[in-house]
């Protein structure tokens, strides 16, 4: 909960959750080769390719950054996995300043649905520079890692406010604020919340629109009626500080639970983010008792807004309401811990 009003300084409440991103690093004989295990795809390429890569989305990135606009954010990347793996090495390569660094083999796999509001591009920037850091120095440091990844969302994303990445490394449940001096720190919330073990987790599909381009979106929106937006983001906040409250209570409450997400939701509607079906959908779990959020970005058309987060205050119907059913729920275990290291034996 925090989604487009974190980019404006409001708080987010995040949790770590399995499913995992898996980097699996070793030396080779020549060149960089990366293996995409769930595309069943390779490439091989160069360390001073993928530099040249970085270097061209940087310069890109910052043309969008001074002017914000859709069609400048389209040319900083085109969010495919391959272009994500290759800025993240290529980032990596860049902030060493080596050179051309030591030929290696590179796997990556990631059961999370891409572009859909599950953090996939976070969790392998992050899964990428970590297992890079620990092959070349025997060890993973992370603010390195964190300072890369955040670099890597921001060709992925545009404007992110940076709570993704920095969950995927640290874990857990964590309550993201920006303080009087626009820095961004990570709290862990000692939880044990029943309703973490409740939510359940949806696929709506990948939505039409890109992050990057939802963000866009929503910025223009507040140039035209700051005010309003303004108030809507502070509203966005405040129940985020609520919903954090109501999971760390000695007494779990599970309709103040499911109102604060109803209450966010129409939030994010309000924001225009939230295709027509997706909340016909939510509106037809609320009337048979439940409370759902869309959880990322969003969409600004079609019919589909990637994650979606359910609630159920006195338990799920026995037949699930609306196009619920059409919905790929996914097995999912909110809260678990960030990056880890296993050598192979």
């Amino acid at each position: 909960m925090g989604e487009h009003a974190a980019v404006y300084g409001q708080p987010a409440l995040i949790a770590a959750a399995d499913p995992r991103a898996r980097v699996e690093v070793e030396d080779a004989m020549q060149g960089l080769a990366v293996e995409l295990v769930d595309f069943d795809t390779g490439l091989e390429t160069s360390w001073h390719e993928t530099q040249t890569l970085a270097q061209r989305s940087r310069e890109a990135w910052q043309r969008y950054a001074d002017l914000p606009t859709p069609e400048r954010f389209a040319e900083v990347t085109s969010g495919s996995p391959e272009d994500l793996v290759l800025l993240a090495l290529g980032e990596l390569a860049l902030a060493r300043g080596e050179g051309e660094l030591p030929p290696v083999t590179i796997r990556v796999s990631s059961s999370l649905p891409i572009g859909s509001g599950f953090g996939s591009s976070a969790s392998i920037a992050v899964a990428l520079v970590g297992g890079m850091l620990q092959w070349l120095d025997g060890t993973v440091d992370t603010e390195r890692v964190d300072a890369l990844a955040m670099e890597v969302e921001r060709r992925q994303h545009g404007l992110p406010s940076g709570v993704d990445h920095k969950t995927v490394l640290c874990g857990g449940v964590v309550l993201a604020e920006r303080t009087p001096a626009k820095q961004l720190n990570l709290s862990k919330l000692d939880t044990s919340s029943p309703a973490l073990e409740h939510l359940e987790v949806y696929q709506t599909g990948k939505p039409a629109e890109t992050t990057g381009e939802v963000v866009a979106a929503v910025r223009r929106h507040r140039d035209e009626d700051r005010q309003r937006v303004d108030a809507l983001l502070d509203r966005m906040g405040n129940l985020v500080h609520d919903f954090s409250a109501a999971l760390q209570a000695p007494v779990h409450r599970p309709p103040v639970v499911r109102d604060l997400m109803r209450a966010y939701q129409r939030c994010l509607e309000d924001l225009g983010v939230v295709p027509a079906s997706v909340r016909e959908t939510i509106r037809e779990l609320e009337a048979a008792g439940g409370g759902a959020k869309i959880s990322g970005a969003g969409s600004l058309t079609g019919s589909s807004a990637g994650c979606l987060l359910v609630f159920w205050a006195e338990g799920p119907p026995e037949t699930p309401p609306g196009r619920l059913i059409e919905y790929e729920r996914q097995k999912v275990v909110l809260g678990v811990e960030g990056l880890r290291v296993e050598e192979s034996q």
